[in-house]
């Protein structure tokens, strides 16, 4: 079912887990779908400050509690997109989160250079750069920032592929990961992931063929933020009601997955409940396409838990 003319990428995030650390990318089915989830991000109830990085740190602990049992059930590995609108706030949860959760990091500065310096420092400060994965670098990003970056000593990032000439086109997508992967592989940096951007439904179509079409020509582990699917659709409670919206949560992160994403960003981490187990069944269905080839994925793997 997936076969690619290219050989797959599989990078590792190191953790303190017993399980080892997070690999993203790979052959679809022989690798879990890593789930990536927003924490602080704007409307967050769990922060009570955006501006200092004043949070509510036991409900914090009971969400991330929550996540870590069910990516530990599922099989399905996860990783904390960290949003913050200002330095001091981003520097904060770095350092907060680096004691409280062993999952990898991404710095997501909401479009801010300066926050996601903010927190890249504190990340070096501490001794954790290895868990940390920067959200993300662009077509608009020049030379200084690739500058500051190497400095820095930054070994994961995430390249956005997308812009608005590329909003309908999943070959302009593809045009723009290769670009980008060379420019970061060039400044020094070792792991790469494509984020392939999805604004609305009608995105999320192009973002998947452009996701399979990167793994093809360059093995490079992609995937995209699917739930802005469901975010930026207006329709969905106004005609189906509240109840449509979990379902669809679920439903934008499935279709990526069985397109061969390596990584999904799912939106804020109080939908883990919901969406690990049904990505985590999309996998172990995935897993089956090797029976014939007696191919058998390497734990862990939710074709092992689930069950």
């Amino acid at each position: 079912m997936y076969h690619y003319s290219s050989d797959q990428i599989t990078i590792e995030i190191p953790t303190n887990s017993e399980t080892g650390p997070v690999r993203i990318g790979g052959v679809p089915g022989l690798v879990p779908t890593v789930m990536v989830g927003s924490i602080y991000h704007t409307g967050d109830r769990l922060v009570l400050d955006a501006k200092s990085g004043r949070i509510d740190r036991d409900k914090t602990e009971a969400t991330l509690e929550a996540v870590s049992e069910v990516s530990a059930k599922s099989g399905i590995p996860s990783v904390l997109d960290v949003v913050a609108v200002t330095p001091d706030a981003m520097a904060t949860y770095v350092r907060y989160l680096s004691d409280v959760t062993d999952m990898p990091l991404m710095i997501d500065g909401s479009g801010s250079h300066e926050v996601n310096l903010a927190g890249l420092r504190a990340a070096s400060e501490i001794g954790i750069m290895d868990r940390i994965i920067l959200n993300s670098l662009g077509p608009d990003d020049n030379d200084a920032v690739y500058k500051q970056l190497r400095d820095m000593g930054l070994k994961n990032a995430l390249l956005l592929a997308f812009n608005s000439e590329a909003m309908a086109s999943s070959e302009k997508r593809v045009e723009l990961a290769k670009t980008l992967i060379e420019r970061a592989t060039q400044s020094g940096i070792e792991n790469v992931m494509v984020d392939t951007g999805v604004i609305d439904l009608l995105t999320l179509g192009p973002a998947c063929n452009a996701i399979r079409r990167v793994k093809d020509e360059t093995g490079v582990p992609s995937g995209c933020g699917a739930h802005n699917a469901v975010n930026t659709w207006e329709g969905l409670v106004a005609k189906f009601g509240k109840s449509a919206k979990r379902p669809a949560q679920v439903g934008s992160s499935l279709m990526p997955v069985t397109m061969g994403a390596d990584f999904i960003l799912y939106g804020p981490v109080k939908h883990a409940p919901i969406v690990f187990p049904s990505v985590a069944m999309v996998d172990v269905a995935l897993s089956g396409v090797f029976l014939e080839e007696r191919v058998r994925p390497k734990k862990p793997h939710p074709r092992y838990l689930i069950g």
